[in-house]
């Protein structure tokens, strides 16, 4: 049986829970290169005065710092590859052509709402129902609804030429991108973030979380 899900509790509060995430891992990364250089300092303090201290205190700091820099290295280079396994995975568009009454699968924040003529992003399951899951997106690659679809309801418009993936970044990087060519209708309608590399949430922006209303441009002619 499909169900509705409520993203609007469901996405702040795992937003939250990334930014938590993220603020207690460079705490623990920031201890960690103190507590080496403190270490070091000590160590050699005693033995052959404040200036070797110092000196062993830069050196143990930049050997944390190295470690703590290798550590999320290897952390990116997973998440590049959860990325690169959502590309290879999803690479359709579609368009919406009808939408059911019933309630089926989706995700969107109150207010959002699915409409035909939208372009759909091929996207991760919600559940294993044999529907197409798709994400509606905003030209800035915000996700407006993650939602499922039977065959009879959307039509196939071709191959991603970029997938919504390629523009996951870290809630705290800034970047500038081309627009997402294949958006949703324009309208007014709130956003729940970028598509997280995990493909199971979204990294939802803080302009995301008070449910802004954003003016979409006009969308691209049928295809």
């Amino acid at each position: 049986m499909s169900r509705t899900r409520k993203a609007s509790i469901c996405v702040r509060d795992r937003s939250a829970v990334t930014k938590a995430a993220y603020t207690f891992i460079e705490l623990l990364a920031g201890i960690f290169i103190v507590m080496l250089a403190t270490v070091a300092f000590d160590s050699v303090n005693q033995r052959y005065g404040i200036v070797m201290g110092i000196v062993a205190a830069t050196a143990g700091g930049a050997a944390g710092l190295g470690i703590v820099a290798l550590l999320y290295r290897r952390a990116w280079k997973r998440k590049k590859a959860q990325l690169e396994k959502l590309r290879a995975d999803y690479q359709r568009i579609y368009k919406v052509l009808k939408v059911s009454d019933e309630d089926q699968s989706n995700i969107m924040l109150e207010g959002a709402e699915i409409r035909a003529g939208d372009y759909g992003w091929e996207a991760p399951p919600l559940e294993k129902n044999g529907l197409i899951y798709l994400h509606g997106l905003t030209p800035e690659w915000r996700t407006v609804w993650h939602a499922g679809f039977s065959a009879d309801q959307i039509e196939y418009i071709g191959q991603k030429p970029s997938s919504q993936y390629d523009h996951w970044v870290p809630y705290w990087v800034k970047t500038s991108q081309a627009p997402c060519p294949f958006p949703i209708q324009a309208r007014l309608t709130p956003s729940m973030g970028i598509p997280h590399h995990s493909g199971r949430y979204f990294e939802a922006y803080p302009q995301s979380l008070t449910g802004k209303m954003v003016k979409l441009k006009k969308s691209p002619k049928n295809v």
